[in-house]
């Protein structure tokens, strides 16, 4: 992930009072999503929660767990169900890895 960027072009004040739940696909390190978090906690919402399809198993991690994950998977490049490289297998009807040659192949 290339992190944040706190300019969403708008006023988040709507959110206070409310519960929020976060979709995401995948969370590598967690350091996004610890950003994001506390950016969302300023505006006193309600609640905020996370639902991450994928959680990654990486000695990178920060700590961060969201409170709902669908799967765990290894510290590989996962793609496919909308999960993509350079564009590339976002279409996948299931999550695979891409190995080393896969990706010298499709590098840009």
């Amino acid at each position: 992930s290339s992190g944040i960027n706190a300019e969403y072009g708008g006023d988040l004040s709507h959110l206070t009072g409310k519960d929020i739940l976060i979709v995401e696909d995948i969370i590598d390190t967690g350091r996004t999503m610890t950003k994001a978090l506390k950016l969302l906690k300023e505006y006193n919402p309600k609640s905020v929660q996370c639902a991450s399809l994928l959680l990654k198993r990486t000695d990178k991690s920060c700590g961060y767990v969201p409170e709902f994950i669908g799967f765990s998977c290894p510290d590989e490049f996962v793609l496919g169900y909308g999960l993509d490289y350079n564009e590339f297998f976002r279409d996948l009807p299931h999550i695979g890895i891409i190995n080393e040659e896969g990706i010298k192949h499709f590098a840009v």
